[in-house]
């Protein structure tokens, strides 16, 4: 079940949410979880610093492991505080998709009930295993392209060393996932080009009243992201 939508209706300016998926399993335990925290706490930071971005990104946590749980609900950039994740459990990933899907529809939602702008809402993965819901993950793969497809979500994939490469290809016909760097600081790198790509949509004009409407102002204005080299591999 979706939480509740957090939504500052005070604040006029167009919105992205961003759904951002942490992979928290047992077999994060260690440097890997410990980078994780790392880099989540410096993107908290940075965020803060871009004067669009701040009021423009809502973020929600969704951890998987063990069980898929929304561990911080959609809240603005500027009041995002860090979260210290430990790792635990299997990798049930299928789950925490589903959950995600749900979550950005219900916040879509709640911004047209406000008459609130929206850019594409993102779907971000990080994970360094193999889904481990045989039962749900296949079913949350088709509606994640489904949404994809029609222009409703923007999904990108982060494979730690380790991830199943193929299984996380399921879940976007647009961007294949990528590699994180084994080199120390690469979750950091990680983090910070996350920041900075929202900070770049967050300032861009691509936004609509409905996923139409910013489909169109898409194919209007053309906005590079980062290039990620400093951290990823293909």
């Amino acid at each position: 079940m979706a939480l509740e939508a957090r939504t500052n209706d005070r604040n006029p300016d167009p919105r992205v949410a961003v759904a951002l998926l942490l992979d928290t399993s047992g077999s994060m335990e260690g440097e890997p979880i410990a980078e994780l925290n790392r880099g989540f706490a410096a993107f908290c930071a940075d965020i803060k610093e871009d004067p669009l971005a701040r009021k423009r990104t809502e973020v929600t946590v969704i951890t998987f492991g063990g069980q898929p749980q929304v561990v911080i609900p959609f809240t603005e950039g500027r009041s995002l505080e860090p979260r210290s994740f430990a790792a635990d459990g299997l990798t049930p990933l299928g789950g925490a998709l589903e959950m995600a899907l749900d979550e950005l529809g219900a916040q879509k939602a709640e911004y047209k009930r406000l008459g609130l702008r929206y850019y594409r809402p993102w779907l971000f993965v990080i994970t360094d295993g193999s889904p481990t819901d045989d039962d749900v993950f296949p079913r949350a793969a088709d509606r994640v392209r489904a949404t994809e497809a029609a222009k409703g979500v923007t999904v990108f994939s982060v494979l730690v060393q380790g991830g199943d490469k193929v299984a996380l290809s399921k879940i976007s016909d647009v961007r294949p996932p990528v590699s994180l760097k084994t080199e120390p600081g690469s979750f950091m790198k990680l983090f910070a080009w996350l920041s900075a790509s929202l900070g770049a949509v967050s300032n861009s004009g691509a936004y609509g009243a409905s996923d139409s409407d910013v489909a169109q102002a898409e194919s209007l204005e053309q906005n590079p992201l980062p290039s990620p080299a400093g951290w990823a591999t293909w």
